[in-house]
């Protein structure tokens, strides 16, 4: 092709020269050294210009290949964005709920404490003096500024859950009890919250607590034997059976 255009060149050159000039060889030589010269910068140009092309084509195809990953990553964002809104504003009402219970959940604990300390008094009389200093601590607790609402809220819980496992067990405890005007030492034998029963080291007395009359009552000696039984049950010296108990006031 390239021997095609030359030609073509040449004949455009001799074409343009008078008709009564005849070229001489010198003449034509030099005029097909221009053609091949004019040939050789258009080759040139047209090899530039299809570098250039081809440099551009890519440049363009990277451009809308960015385009495109631009516009997914502009659609990512905006879920990225719309998801983060929603947490922010659900971290938001979380942080007004939070200030709304905290605003309530003092003055309630502080209710919750009053009615637990009502509660253990008219409770039967046992652990007497552990639970008192138990409500007494829960209302330092609740007055004390420096002390999280968390912390104050896990202690009341914690002294709910002990209060609510007194009335799923059974124990039994030495103490000194008046009987008959005397200083007597005896065993108690608590029955969970039900009922609570008092025998004597020896045996030969035994009595029930009166919840009515706030006392102690004798029980017949007939129940000696039963409460014997039951203090090894609930020292896990016994296997555990059913026991023929008085529950309710002795008559």
């Amino acid at each position: 092709m390239f021997r095609i255009i030359s030609t073509y060149v040449v004949i455009l050159l001799l074409a343009a020269l008078p008709v009564s000039a005849a070229p001489s060889a010198k003449e034509v030589h030099a005029i097909a050294t221009k053609a091949v010269q004019v040939e050789a910068e258009s080759q040139k140009k047209y090899q530039q210009w299809a570098e250039r092309k081809e440099t551009i084509a890519s440049e363009i195809r990277d451009m809308k290949a960015m385009d495109s990953w631009l516009e997914y990553q502009n659609k990512k964002h905006t879920k990225y964005i719309k998801k983060q809104e929603e947490v922010i504003a659900e971290l938001k009402r979380r942080k007004e709920e939070a200030k709304r219970i905290k605003i309530e959940l003092e003055p309630f604990l502080e209710t919750v404490v009053n009615s637990l300390g009502n509660f253990t008094k008219s409770d039967l009389p046992f652990l007497t003096a552990e639970r008192k200093n138990r409500i007494q601590f829960l209302h330092d607790s609740l007055d004390d500024y420096n002390l999280e609402l968390s912390e104050k809220l896990r202690r009341v819980l914690e002294a709910l859950q002990v209060e609510t496992e007194y009335g799923r067990n059974i124990s039994t405890t030495k103490q000194q009890l008046e009987i008959n005007g005397e200083p007597t030492q005896v065993s108690i034998f608590r029955l969970g919250r039900v009922a609570m029963f008092y025998q004597t080291m020896d045996g030969s007395e035994t009595g029930v607590w009166d919840d009515e009359t706030n006392s102690w009552k004798p029980l017949d000696n007939s129940y000696s034997l039963t409460l014997y039984h039951a203090e090894e049950m609930a020292e896990k010296k016994r296997a555990v059976e059913l026991l023929d108990l008085p529950i309710g006031v002795a008559q």
